[in-house]
């Protein structure tokens, strides 16, 4: 809690962290710059180990070699063992990168939450920010928790370059988005990405609810109506004029 960590590094996993068949790992209000390793998770290394957090702080040019710049989290897939989930809140996570995942690397645990996150400028030769496979827990033994799918809320996705941010493998991802908009839940995500802005309902559709998944939305505009893109409520036709068809923008 409010420590300051400066060039730590690791000939393995863990830059500052290195747990294994350990419990959970908190920083709280810390600032974290230049850590590495040179294999997996430049900040946090945690196998067959409890949750991972980050909350109200600054991880700047930490990297790994292989997988998760900042963190990387694995299961042995053994029924008597876990991993718990990643959870990123109220922090700034900037300059890091890894091979696959320029900030986390999560395979086969619980799930990732994310929640008032700016990553700016990080980068990853596959997925520069999240590189999430199997945190479904439908391997989960008796230890885990109930199981939860991972979210996205009120945070900001600049990478360095363009290309795959977000890889997600049967890592469904729930993005607290706003209406007249949505948000893909699995696969590659490219570019910049915010929530709750994600990407707005194509023209000639509309979104009324939330979670929606692809641009078509919650359907096309009705009758009488249009909508252009990013419409939430269709919008009546102005007096005087009709449309007769579905999906007017």
């Amino acid at each position: 809690i409010g420590s300051t960590v400066t060039g730590c590094s690791a000939g393995t996993g863990g830059g500052v962290v290195n747990a294994v068949f350990s419990g959970a790992v908190t920083l709280i209000g810390s600032t974290v710059t230049g850590c590495s390793a040179d294999s997996t998770g430049g900040v946090v290394y945690s196998y067959d180990s409890g949750a991972v957090s980050l909350v109200g702080s600054t991880v700047r040019d930490c990297s790994s070699v292989h997988q998760g710049g900042v963190v990387y989290m694995s299961y042995s897939g053994n029924d008597m063992s876990y991993s718990g989930n990643v959870s990123l809140t109220d922090s700034t996570v900037r300059d890091c990168s890894a091979d696959h995942g320029g900030v986390v690397y999560a395979s086969s645990s619980e799930s990732l939450s994310v929640a008032g996150v700016n990553f700016i400028d990080n980068s990853g030769s596959v997925a520069s920010v999240l590189y999430l496979k199997g945190l479904t827990q439908s391997l989960c033994s008796s230890f885990c928790t109930e199981p939860q799918r991972s979210r996205i809320s009120d945070s900001i996705i600049q990478p360095l370059h363009g290309g795959v941010t977000i890889q997600a493998i049967n890592s469904p991802i729930d993005w607290d988005c706003s209406l007249g908009r949505w948000m893909p839940s699995e696969g590659a995500l490219f570019g910049s990405i915010s929530a709750p802005e994600c990407y707005p309902c194509s023209a000639g559709y509309y979104g009324a609810t939330s979670g929606l998944i692809h641009g078509k939305c919650s359907g096309q505009c009705i009758r009488g109506h249009f909508c252009e893109e990013g419409t939430a409520d269709p919008e009546p036709c102005p007096i005087g004029t009709h449309m007769p068809a579905l999906g007017a923008a």
